[in-house]
């Protein structure tokens, strides 16, 4: 009797943590992908300097 109120109890613990943890995680990335569109050096970098540190290769980019 008690074992199945204890596992309903139980997911919807579960259920409550999983969404929270879901909306945190895209609450922080929506954030951080409206602080990168405000920020104007990442509006300026090259698509391929995944690093931001800029071009140190010899060659330079045409």
């Amino acid at each position: 009797m008690l074992s199945p109120l204890m596992f309903i109890i139980g997911f919807i613990i579960f259920l409550l943590y999983m969404s929270g943890l879901l909306w945190m995680i895209k609450s922080s990335h929506d954030d951080q992908r409206r602080r990168r569109e405000r920020d104007e050096r990442f509006s300026k970098s090259d698509e391929n300097d995944y690093d931001g540190g800029g071009n140190w290769g010899r060659f330079d980019n045409e």
